[in-house]
């Protein structure tokens, strides 16, 4: 930022937007000692009037992290266009250097379940979930005009995630045309001096050159950091590094030129993204050894005297390389060659896109391509409801990596914002029928089909349903939505008949579980005949307190004959304040509480459940709902028992997966007797709901559906 403001010196006038911990700070980077204006996040209004005060023409993000000042909201309103500029990794993963632990090697940019269980290791920046995240900031990537990537990697690394339309390779720096720099020197006295520069954060190396340090021969490696160790680099690996303190960027050149180095060492292990460091070591003309990952390569690429090893903490490979180094520098030395030419883009480029007025609304659609704006339903708090998730935002999220589609995520006041083919919500995210009302006349102002998902009855809620009190007020807005959609889709045959007077024409699309969550691993193997306790579970929404009262007098009795040879397992389910004391009412931790594919990571970490028990009571309410809780089960490798009810008919537990039980005690008793006793059936009855789910169960599999 400073080195920007300074080239743009007499061209254009900069303020800086700097995050603090009650808002946000507003400065003159290029005035020292002009006053700053600390505003709360929530004095947005007065923001824009200063902006806007000022002629403010465009907005240039650098980083987000910490910034509770609403700038998707803040560009909107001043109307103008803005540029991103992608220093790290945070808008794709809140590990912001895509390493899993500080200490680690670069993840490899896994699959969703894995991210998930990375973020509930490590819940960096109030993550829930990697899903979530992305599509959070996803706006930057898609609405930017310009999206300023320091190096090709960068560009590469988004495009792979869906986000590279806008981006261009701008490096940081100008680079003319000409050879390299190219000075070796040649070792005396027969030890080879190797030189890190900068800050030896965990990151950047610090756990392999402490390995180092302890592997090389003093005899024969040395080592130099131009520059200082984190506070957590250990004492014992510090006496062997000669460390020459935190310097000023001005005072680099000369201490390279003090310590007189043989090589440059830069042993990063997540994929940087430009590295000022690699500037420095390649304007030494010195042997450079690195990490294969990130702008390293192409940086790179075509330079002499320059060793790429592939990223580990393995000290072999490294002192293979430097071994390398000394038997080079021992002979002739090359040719220089030449290296290409980097535009300088802020002095000719940048300015000449500074002015653009954007369209409004921001129009999302594209050539060739579907863009869907979605608006799912929420928690009070923000967080997408797990609904929202299984219904609109992991089909939707399927659909975009399947091609063709763009996703945008907003709620119904900023979907207001956007210009789409298909806007799609559901249930209750649209808080209001004024708010219905103003969805649905945009989009007829818009060109946009409106469809609206529902997979419950939410207009015939019953009055002793625990929630009643809140929901059944809401039916109006789902009349509403109900009659202003352009497609109606359901989960269920029953659902579409419930609804038929209102909306003949609803399409039914079935649940499914998204495999990439559930399925990227197969449940783990039940253990043996001798296993006890025969662990059951009752898993769902805490409303589900008729249908658990219903079966409680045959677990009560279960209970009684087997004792500590059970243990019964309740997630969510019931609402009752009291429980017996044999039934374990398990708590969630907050990733887990705060997000659906969290949840999901949480079940699975969970020590093996047996049984999964899914009663239903048979009522007109009920009869609309979808079995999606025997998928549940099946996605675990459970044996399930359900109620034999029309909802579980032809499902998972109707043969495959496990058995249907009447809804009486004696019924359920025996059901229950028979399969704590029989561990083989079990078992059988777990792997056949398994591949069940697999073959029948996925989100794969209802992808030509949405």
């Amino acid at each position: 930022v400073d080195a920007l403001v300074a080239r743009l010196a007499g061209r254009a006038h900069c303020f800086q937007l700097l995050a603090t911990s009650r808002g946000a700070e507003l400065s003159v980077p290029a005035i020292p000692g002009h006053p700053v204006l600390a505003l709360p996040a929530d004095r947005l209004d007065d923001l824009v009037r200063l902006l806007r005060s000022a002629n403010v023409g465009r907005v240039h993000i650098h980083h987000l992290a910490g910034m509770e000042m609403d700038i998707r909201a803040l560009t909107d309103r001043l109307g103008v266009g803005f540029d991103l500029t992608v220093h790290d990794y945070y808008g794709i993963c809140p590990q912001v250097n895509l390493l899993p632990w500080l200490d680690g090697l670069y993840c490899g940019e896994p699959g969703p379940a894995a991210c998930n269980a990375c973020i509930a290791d490590r819940p960096s920046f109030g993550a829930s979930d990697i899903m979530a995240w992305r599509w959070e900031y996803a706006w930057q990537f898609r609405e930017a005009d310009r999206v300023l990537c320091p190096s090709q990697d960068v560009r590469d690394r988004l495009v792979r995630f869906g986000l590279g339309e806008r981006a261009i390779v701008v490096p940081h720096e100008p680079v003319p045309a000409g050879p390299w720099p190219m000075r070796p020197v040649k070792p005396k006295g027969g030890k080879l001096r190797i030189a890190l520069i900068g800050i030896l954060a965990r990151h950047k190396g610090a756990p392999l050159v402490e390995a180092m340090l302890a592997e090389a021969d003093p005899a024969v490696f040395e080592f130099y950091l131009i520059g200082d160790t984190e506070d957590d680099f250990p004492p014992e690996a510090r006496a062997r590094l000669h460390v020459t303190g935190k310097y000023r960027p001005a005072e680099l050149p000369g201490l390279i030129a003090k310590a007189k180095p043989h090589a440059v060492w830069l042993p990063a292990s997540w994929p940087e993204t430009y590295s000022y460091t690699l500037s420095a070591a390649i304007e030494t003309g010195l042997p450079i050894v690195a990490t294969r990952l990130g702008a390293m390569p192409k940086r790179l690429a075509g330079r002499k005297l320059t060793w790429l090893v592939e990223p580990t903490f393995d000290t072999a490979p490294w002192l293979a390389a430097f071994q390398a180094v000394r038997v080079a520098l021992a002979g002739k030395p090359p040719p220089a060659g030449k290296r290409s030419a980097e535009v300088d883009f802020y002095t000719h480029g940048y300015l000449a896109a500074s002015t653009p007025v954007p369209s409004r609304p921001i129009d999302l659609r594209r050539p060739g391509r579907v863009s869907v704006l979605a608006v799912p339903e929420r928690f009070e708090d923000g967080n997408i409801t797990p609904c929202g998730y299984i219904r609109l935002m992991l089909p939707l999220n399927r659909l975009a990596l399947c091609g063709g589609f763009d996703i945008t995520v907003a709620d119904a006041e900023s979907a207001l914002r956007y210009r789409a083919d298909v806007i799609a919500t559901q249930r209750y995210a649209v808080p209001d029928t004024a708010a219905a009302d103003a969805l649905a006349a945009h989009a007829r102002k818009t060109g946009a089909r409106l469809i609206y998902d529902l997979d419950d009855d939410l207009l015939n809620i019953p009055r002793a349903h625990p929630d009643a009190g809140v929901l059944r007020p809401k039916a109006a807005t789902v009349r509403r939505m109900l009659r202003l959609a352009d497609r109606v889709v359901v989960s269920t045959p029953a659902l579409a008949e419930s609804l038929a007077a209102r909306r003949g024409d609803c399409v039914v699309v079935p649940n499914g579980l998204d495999e990439r969550l559930w399925a990227d691993t197969p449940p783990a193997p039940r253990q043996g005949p001798h296993r006890s306790p025969v662990r059951l579970l009752c898993m769902g929404t805490a409303t589900h307190d008729s249908d658990f009262a219903m079966i409680l007098p045959a677990l009560t009795r279960l209970h009684t004959a087997f004792g500590g040879r059970i243990a019964v397992d309740m997630i969510g389910f019931s609402g009752a304040n009291k429980l017996p004391y044999w039934v374990n009412r398990l708590g969630m931790p907050p990733h887990a509480s705060k997000s659906y594919p969290g949840f999901v990571n949480w079940m699975k970490a969970q020590p093996g459940w047996d049984i999964g028990l899914a009663p239903l009571v048979a009522n007109a309410f009920n009869r609309c709902k979808s079995p999606i809780k025997t998928l549940d089960y099946a996605a675990l490798g459970l044996a399930i028992l359900a109620s034999d009810v029309p909802v579980y008919r032809g499902s998972v537990a109707d043969g495959p997966g496990g058995f249907l039980v009447p809804n009486d005690e004696d019924a359920w008793y025996n059901a229950l007797s028979c399969m704590v006793r029989d561990t083989d059936l079990r078992r059988r009855l777990g792997q056949g709901a398994w591949e069940a789910f697999l073959s029948g169960g996925t989100l794969e599999g209802r992808d030509s559906a949405w």
